[in-house]
């Protein structure tokens, strides 16, 4: 099913299937060692506003313009306004008129600055093209003296300068795939985006920021790659810019309480909340790593405090039916989002109950549409690799950073870190994530929630897809508020 960018979405979405994920003690004879996998550098986001042109072209030589014999003759004046476009070289390539006070004088204006050279303009000491507005003035005062003075230069008030700049605009928008994995899961889709948009209107280097669910990345980022601009313009000059968005997957079925109940979240005792609230971003718990392995399927409920900013807090675990699923899902509660709570008209927190029911890796026949029992197969048989052998190294385009865990906050508040592994599949999608070493077991579970939300552009191999071990690094800073 396809929906229109911005558009509307009237199916519903599908039930929760816990993500593969750690435990605090990975099982050695299954594990990935450190050493066969790929280290990947700290997060990093590049800046939103494109750089500044560092300094303008600057006019080296100048010619006046032959006043037309008629005009002269008839003691005519005039102005005509062009916007000029300078080359990296400091050539004007090409001039428009802005205006003129009389049409004849428009050859003789344009013919005048073909003859013109720059010093160019530079961007981090490099020459670049940039454009710049100039007003040729035609005076039959100075007709006769102009036209013998080409080694001078014009009065200060028709030197050219900089021509204004308009930032890219969006031009055209694709349909965007609605993930049938949520369709049972009444989210109302939204994705934050920062990306490169080309001087010839078309966009590269796509990133997510901001997501209500790790599954809406990547047809988000599908579609970002499809998107056409109006590049940004310094004059009539395109130049490369960034821009950021959102792109949406809105429903119109269901309500707050239809998603709240669909993500099996309820009030404590086991109704429908009567605040008003609705979940805004839903993640998923991990699934313990050893637990996985054996196939072993289980259930959690925890209970938490929504507070009036819309973050979860107090988390506590009601049932596990092993105690690391009651963790896995208390981590992923922290890292959700909701409405800020409204009861009776005022804003106010609520309590919450969210259960999961964790369900293993599907085999036989069917586990070939189940990526999470794929990598386990291709894990147990040696064919996941490092990134060593990989067409380039990987490349994230959407990170979420742990949040520093609750229970630590309401203690000593330690500074601290954690090691996570993933296997990135040949989607781009982070699967199987272990802790390695953390400093405490609240960071590290915080770091692999986290950690197994990441995406990045699908590993290859020779052109083809494949999936790539990798090892992730946390720091956790000691909280000051």
């Amino acid at each position: 099913m396809r929906i229109s960018f911005l558009g509307v979405l009237t199916a519903a979405l599908v039930t929760v299937h816990a993500t593969s994920a750690p435990t605090s003690a990975p099982n050695r004879d299954q594990e990935i060692r450190p050493s066969d996998a790929i280290l990947l550098p700290p997060m990093f986001v590049a800046p939103l506003r494109p750089p500044p042109l560092y300094g303008h072209a600057l006019l080296r030589s100048w010619a006046p313009p032959d006043y037309p014999k008629d005009a002269l003759k008839n003691w005519l004046g005039g102005t005509v306004k062009l916007r000029l476009v300078i080359d990296k070289k400091g050539n004007v390539v090409s001039s428009r008129v802005l205006d003129a006070t009389d049409p004849r004088f428009i050859k003789a204006a344009q013919d005048a600055v073909k003859e013109w050279t720059f010093s160019p303009a530079l961007s981090a000491s490099v020459p670049v093209a940039c454009s710049m507005d100039t007003s040729v003035v035609f005076s039959p005062e100075e007709g006769t003296r102009r036209r013998s003075a080409s080694s001078s230069f014009p009065p200060e008030a028709e030197l050219p300068v900089l021509a204004p700049t308009t930032d890219a605009t969006l031009a055209s928008t694709p349909d965007i795939d609605y993930p049938d994995v949520l369709f049972d899961r009444r989210l109302s889709g939204r994705a934050h985006y920062i990306c490169t948009v080309l001087a010839n209107g078309r966009v590269a280097n796509p990133r997510i920021i901001a997501a209500s669910s790790v599954d809406f990345v990547v047809p988000a980022l599908n579609a970002i790659e499809a998107l056409r601009y109006a590049p940004r313009m310094q004059g009539d000059q395109p130049i490369e810019s960034e821009v950021e968005g959102d792109l949406r997957f809105d429903l119109t079925m269901g309500s707050a309480i239809g998603a709240l109940a669909a993500n099996m979240i309820t009030a404590p005792d086991g109704n429908q909340p009567t605040a008003v609230i609705e979940p805004l971003t839903v993640v998923d718990p991990i699934y313990p790593y050893d637990l996985l392995l054996k196939g072993e399927k289980g259930s959690a409920t925890v209970a938490f405090v929504v507070g009036t900013n819309g973050s979860p807090t107090d988390m506590r675990v009601v049932a596990a039916s092993e105690p690391e699923f009651g963790v896995a899902l208390s981590a992923a509660i922290e890292m959700s989002t909701f409405s800020p709570p409204v009861v009776n008209g005022h804003s106010a927190p609520v309590e919450l109950v969210r259960r999961a029911v964790f369900l293993p890796a599907a085999s036989g026949a069917d586990s070939g549409q189940d990526p999470v029992a794929r990598l386990l197969a291709a894990l147990r048989a040696g064919q996941v690799g490092n990134g060593s052998w990989l067409d380039k190294r990987l490349v994230p385009r959407y990170q979420v950073a742990p949040r520093y865990p609750d229970v630590l906050k309401k203690g000593s508040r330690p500074a601290g870190a954690a090691v996570i592994e993933i296997v990135v599949d040949r989607d781009g999608r982070a699967r199987l994530p272990q802790i390695f070493t953390c400093s405490e077991p609240a960071f590290g579970w915080a770091a692999a929630t986290a950690v197994s939300q990441w995406v990045f552009d699908a590993p290859r191999r020779n052109g083809r897809s494949a999936d790539v071990r990798a090892i992730i690094p946390i720091q956790f800073k000691a909280p000051t508020d």
